[in-house]
């Protein structure tokens, strides 16, 4: 395949990227800061829980909840009540951290909770690619909650609550693909992405931080968590033709560095 071919298949799948339409939807603030998106009659359901208040800006969470405990502890008990209403699917028992534009961590609620209340959330993702330019990618397996079979990148995952980037970037990789420390340790950050779009379960904004992991020609990934079905091995050629079949957050980094891998061999 050309580089023109390629070229052509990163632009078709970068116009197909959804973005988020907020037409409708309702803002809802922490203080002076705009958290997330509410569909009309979750903005409803979240006035009548009492936490929150109507302003001309949209809901405004109590300023009386207290600092990051106190507004976690509040807000988590939200989302358990929603969760036993229905409004909350793929609960996954684990917190996520929700931090304000300087990177302060505000509070902490269960991670399925976050699409619903249109938070936006932090997740790693790494690219793992050999020198002559192949690149492994995962297949989701069949029992993932969200986008199940589908193709992703080597290892990816949320950012846990109290974890940085590093700390996840390790723990995925071991998990998802069995990269031990040592090698981890040389993955390079990559760039941050913004990704944007209204899915069925609510408001998806998460930023995601990317990594480049340079592997040796006889490293085989092997799956710890039962989070991966298989593994492909593929040419730049067909990771961009593969890129309709990744979620759309693995296809966004995958684009990426293939974006980056054009610039080196133009």
């Amino acid at each position: 395949m050309s580089s023109n071919r390629l070229i052509d298949l990163l632009a078709k799948w970068r116009g197909s990227e959804p973005s988020l339409d907020t037409q409708g939807l309702i803002a809802w603030h922490l203080e002076n800061i705009q958290a997330g998106w509410l569909p009309p009659l979750l903005a409803e359901r979240l006035l009548a829980s009492k936490l929150f208040q109507l302003t001309p800006r949209g809901l405004l969470l109590r300023d009386d909840l207290g600092g990051p405990l106190g507004k976690s502890q509040a807000l988590q008990a939200l989302a358990v009540t929603l969760r036993e209403e229905g409004w909350i699917r793929a609960w996954r028992d684990e917190a996520h951290d929700w931090l304000d534009q300087w990177g302060r961590v505000r509070f902490s609620i269960e991670r399925a909770a976050f699409r619903t209340l249109g938070l936006c959330s932090r997740a790693v993702h790494v690219n793992g690619y050999r020198e002559d330019g192949q690149v492994w990618v995962a297949q989701r397996a069949a029992s993932k909650a969200v986008d199940p079979n589908r193709l992703d990148n080597l290892a990816a995952g949320l950012i846990a609550s109290g974890e940085t980037p590093e700390d996840c970037l390790q723990r995925e990789l071991q998990e998802e693909a069995g990269v031990g420390a040592e090698l981890a340790r040389l993955a390079r950050p990559a760039g941050i992405i913004r990704s944007r779009r209204l899915e069925d379960d609510g408001v998806h904004e998460e930023l995601l931080y990317c990594y480049d992991l340079l592997l040796p020609n006889d490293f085989q990934p092997q799956n710890q968590d039962g989070e991966v079905a298989a593994f492909r091995l593929l040419n730049p050629e067909q990771l961009a033709a593969a890129l309709p079949e990744m979620t759309w957050d693995a296809g966004a980094v995958s684009a990426e560095w293939l974006g980056r891998w054009l610039d080196d061999e133009l």
